[in-house]
């Protein structure tokens, strides 16, 4: 088996958020948002007006109706989470108008707080990618990660870490329609990377997303394990990260192993070959 390209997830893999930058971004998307919003305060519907408290519910009931949407594995472009938004404010912007105007408030909502304040990066991220590039040149190396906001922003966050440059694709759910662990997310990867499931390592944090999902499709995979102690959304969280499980045996991919170094990657390529 030789493999011909490497697939990383994003978040508890290259790199990590606490709640303060959570919160951070949470009010930059209110604020901008509702920026946004008020140039086209003259089309909403019966008249009236809207402020910061209607754009925080507007927000709230977006996102619940989005995670209705995830128990199928379905995600949502911003630019629809835009549309969403202006039909929770009642805002009609007339209908030639409206592929622009909510393109834009898709871009609000997923560049707010992307600019100045990044989530921490794993300093593992960069030495691993590196000696995947060194010791493996003809590998290509993708972004497959289940996440709100653009492939631009990201591809902007990832230059600032100096990261951007290992990577051939970036895939992100939003963009795609699909969370992982459904086949579409990955089948998409590997159409832009031009390889074969069995041809590709996937390596992410959660096990069912990253290891099942990936495995299922045929592909190889590891699970990581580093970040783990690392970031917390809240202490109050519920625990949502689970070991490879004694025995597990996917049914068609080949699952390595449990790593809790990063850079354990580039060894695992080695062994596969």
């Amino acid at each position: 088996m030789t493999i011909k390209a490497v697939t990383f997830d994003l978040w508890f893999t290259l790199i990590w958020d606490n709640e303060e930058l959570e919160e951070y971004r949470k009010l930059r998307r209110l604020v901008n948002f509702h920026r946004y919003a008020k140039k086209y305060n003259n089309f909403l519907e019966n008249g009236g007006s809207f402020g910061f408290n209607e754009v925080r519910l507007a927000l709230e009931q977006v996102q619940l109706k989005v995670k209705d949407l995830y128990e199928r594995g379905i995600d949502v472009h911003p630019s629809d989470r835009g549309k969403m938004l202006f039909e929770f404010l009642k805002i009609r912007v007339p209908r030639e108008e409206c592929a622009q105007i909510y393109e834009g408030a898709g871009k609000i909502l997923s560049n707010s707080g992307y600019y100045k304040r990044y989530p921490n990066v794993n300093p593992e991220a960069e030495p691993t990618l590196r000696a995947l590039k060194e010791e493996h040149p003809e590998i290509k190396i993708g972004l497959v990660s289940n996440a709100a906001r653009s492939s631009a922003t990201y591809g902007r966050m990832l230059r600032s870490f100096g990261l951007a440059k290992y990577f051939d694709e970036l895939v992100i759910s939003c963009e795609v329609g699909y969370l992982k662990p459904r086949k579409e997310i990955f089948k998409a990867a590997l159409a832009r990377l031009d390889v074969m499931p069995s041809e590709a390592l996937h390596v992410g944090d959660l096990f069912r997303a990253d290891i099942v999902g990936a495995a299922d499709y045929g592909m190889n995979a590891a699970l990581y394990t580093g970040l783990w102690n690392r970031y917390v959304v809240s202490r109050d969280a519920p625990q949502i990260h689970d070991h490879l499980p004694v025995g597990y045996r996917a049914p068609r991919g080949r699952v390595v192993k449990e790593i809790e170094n990063l850079k354990e990657t580039a060894k695992i390529v080695n062994e596969l070959a």
